[in-house]
């Protein structure tokens, strides 16, 4: 009960004073309508851009280094991210870049350049959405300046982010131009010292010469094994002293003598080739030099092979970069460009005539509650006020 009376006392006290909140609430709101009519007008446009799509595919630098676990110290990170467009379009350099170009110094009044680069700061705004697409927006006293302005800012964002692009390709395309020189002289010289080997050993092919004297191999020894037989059916027939007997003998001697040359590439015993039946032609290789001379050769080979595969991945790179310096790139794409707005941005009379009339219902209510809260003061309460002002003069007077 005492609820339901304390509620409708206020309400009392609303309608009693409904006149003065009334006339308050209609003079702040016309007071307010007519503010917002003497305020300058101005008017915000927007244009939306994105960056394009990273090319992919192919055999660059920057498509292989981004399919490595770990991205090694940023290389192959190609990619324009759209957070890197908000600090470039709230730089000192993008905002001077059009003050100058619109004399936005002059039309703003503005007698220094931090105090210019604050006004344009106030106008401008950039928002980046989750679906990572830019915002920018500015706001000026027509509309036709707000979309002129706004779409001179992503002029100046194309511009520096296209110069950015352009100095990095530029280092990277310097960068390939030494290493391509440095590749060229690894793989000429790995060429040379295959070369020297081929020439110091005389080893074209070493697969095929090893074939070949494998199959010269086996026709020596079916000769010796002929021979050994022969000799021991004439050995049954001829006496030891027989000269047919000793000249099968020296047959067989001579036959196992060029075999173990081809086998071994020197008789057992011997120190030096002397005899024209223990020289061999510098093409054919004994067998047990034959192992080492082809590792030898296979990591010559291998050194060739890696060299040459460096030198073309290099060269590749680096045409494919001078290509694309050659050709420039867009790092911004506009998905919505800035168009004259149709509606101002600034002031919203309706907002601030509703704000107005809502906080002087809100205040004058207040003051009325108060106002009658003081014309109905109990004896008690009002000897409490007495007093309360009589010692606030008395010390307004000390």
């Amino acid at each position: 009960m005492e609820s339901e009376r304390n509620i409708l006392d206020h309400i009392y006290i609303l309608v009693r004073w409904r006149r003065m909140i009334l006339a308050c609430f209609f003079v702040v709101s016309l007071v307010t309508a007519g503010i917002s009519l003497i305020l300058p007008e101005t008017y915000r446009s927007h244009a939306t851009v994105y960056p394009p799509q990273s090319a992919g595919g192919g055999m660059g630098l920057s498509a292989i280094l981004q399919e490595l676990p770990v991205n090694l110290m940023g290389l192959g990170d190609d990619a324009i991210s759209p957070t890197e467009f908000v600090p470039v379009v709230e730089s000192e350099r993008v905002r001077l870049a059009v003050a100058e170009r619109f004399d936005l110094a002059t039309l703003y009044g503005a007698s220094h350049r931090s105090e210019l680069l604050d006004m344009i700061g106030d106008r401008l705004q950039v928002d980046l959405s989750r679906e990572q697409f830019l915002t920018i927006s500015y706001e000026a006293d027509t509309p036709e300046m707000a979309a002129t302005l706004t779409n001179a800012f992503v002029g100046e964002l194309q511009k520096a982010l296209e110069e950015r692009n352009q100095n990095q390709t530029r280092v990277y395309l310097t960068y390939l131009t030494k290493r391509l020189k440095e590749a060229e002289d690894d793989m000429l010289k790995a060429e040379k010292h295959y070369s020297a080997f081929q020439k110091e050993h005389m080893a074209i092919d070493l697969e095929a010469q090893a074939k070949i004297q494998l199959e010269n191999a086996s026709g020596v020894i079916g000769s010796l094994v002929d021979l050994i037989v022969l000799r021991d059916i004439k050995a049954e027939t001829m006496t030891a002293d027989n000269p047919k007997l000793k000249e099968l003998d020296l047959e067989i001697q001579t036959t196992t003598r060029a075999l173990n040359s081809l086998l071994m590439g020197k008789l057992p015993g011997t120190e030096s080739s002397d005899h024209p039946t223990e020289q061999l032609p510098a093409i054919f290789k004994p067998f047990r030099e034959l192992p080492q001379l082809g590792l030898t050769a296979l990591q010559l080979i291998r050194d060739v092979e890696i060299q040459n595969a460096i030198y073309q991945f290099v060269k590749q790179e680096y045409e494919k970069t001078r290509f694309e310096d050659e050709k420039g790139s867009n790092p911004v794409i506009v998905l919505d460009k800035a168009v004259p707005p149709d509606v101002r941005s600034y002031p919203r009379r309706t907002l601030m005539v509703a704000i107005a009339g809502g906080l002087s219902l809100i205040l004058s209510s207040i003051i009325a509650i108060i106002f009658e809260a003081m014309r109905n003061l109990t004896p008690d309460n009002q000897s409490k006020l007495d007093a309360i002002s009589a010692d606030l003069k008395g010390q307004g007077k000390s």
